[in-house]
């Protein structure tokens, strides 16, 4: 090394900084693309069904009800407001109390998203009566209740509530 190029090394070293040419990036560059093209479509392959985006499915279909505003999730506890025909306003509260995925018992059946919850409208729990479950015709209308079912789409990689 030249004696300038062997004084600037040392500058550079105490700074903490690394020269590398940018033939020698480029070519790292070039052997690197195809692992992180694997990386990214091993990424961007199918996603499986499981508990964690069961949950998080359930927690997107309360939110993509018109009335339902301000879904904030909190582990297994959802909150949000609900506006009434009427104007008024209800403060929810969901905590998740089981979420299973039950395989199909017959093949070629969809794999099954069991979810039950505990529903609190203004801080009273809202518990069902018998097979009715007392909750709001909206959250109704888009399959979800105290005790409901979603199926995966394994098409389109995602669970369905109605």
């Amino acid at each position: 090394m030249s004696d300038v190029r062997s004084m600037r090394w040392g500058r550079e070293m105490k700074r903490g900084i690394v020269l590398v040419s940018a033939a020698r990036i480029a070519g790292a560059a070039v052997r690197l693309t195809p692992v992180w093209v694997a990386a990214a479509v091993a990424c961007a392959a199918a996603v499986e069904p499981g508990v964690d985006n069961l949950k998080a499915s359930f927690a997107a279909q309360i939110d993509s009800i018109g009335s339902v505003s301000g879904v904030a999730q909190t582990g297994d506890t959802l909150t949000f407001t609900q506006t009434r025909a009427d104007g008024t306003e209800v403060q929810w509260r969901v905590a998740i109390d089981s979420a299973v995925i039950e395989e199909p018992a017959v093949d070629g059946a969809p794999i099954q998203g069991h979810v039950v919850s505990s529903w609190y409208a203004d801080g009273e729990l809202i518990e069902p009566l018998g097979s009715m479950s007392r909750l709001p015709d909206a959250f109704l209308e888009a399959g979800i209740a105290q005790d409901c079912w979603a199926l995966w789409d394994a098409d389109a990689g995602r669970w369905g509530w109605t």
